[in-house]
């Protein structure tokens, strides 16, 4: 890694040095009981509070227009603003078209999207997170189950994964 990359994928959940991004990553396959990704009746929230706080739920019935739908309590006091309701596009982050190319492509692929990708706090400040996206719906894929590892940024280090 040169350094300059401002987001990278991994092909397996093995990859993730987030022990709770992996932990996430298991339930959401094993609530696809053998499919390509679960439907809607198969994500229980039960199942999935134990990551509630930073989960984000996103809408993408139109994958040109992704909307938050749900927003995590953990992740809405970090940011320190409600992000539910809003378009992914109307977000105020620099971030936002990375992050939009990932939701379009796991919308339309259907696949899970695993990485990591460098972002800049409003004070300056560069991170590196972890991320899931993970795909779900009844024949094609509606919403999206979004977990990034904000504890590293939340503990003000700014190391760079790998």
């Amino acid at each position: 890694m040169s350094g300059d990359e401002q987001q990278a994928f991994y092909d397996d959940a093995a990859a993730l040095r987030s022990e709770r991004l992996r932990d996430f990553h298991r339930q959401w396959v094993e609530s696809c009981g053998g499919a390509p990704y679960p439907g809607l009746a198969a994500i229980d929230p039960v199942r999935f509070k134990p990551f509630l706080a930073d989960l984000v739920l996103v809408d993408v019935r139109d994958p040109k227009e992704p909307v938050f739908r749900l927003v995590g309590s953990g992740f809405n006091d970090f940011f320190t603003r409600p992000f539910s309701g809003e378009k992914v596009r109307n977000a105020a982050f620099p971030e936002r078209e990375l992050i939009l190319e990932s939701y379009r492509q796991v919308a339309l692929s259907g696949r899970p999207l695993l990485g990591w990708y460098r972002w800049h706090s409003e004070e300056g400040v560069t991170y590196h997170s972890e991320f899931v996206v993970l795909p779900f719906g009844d024949g094609k894929v509606e919403r999206l189950l979004v977990m990034e590892d904000l504890d590293p940024a939340r503990q003000g280090r700014t190391t760079q994964p790998g």
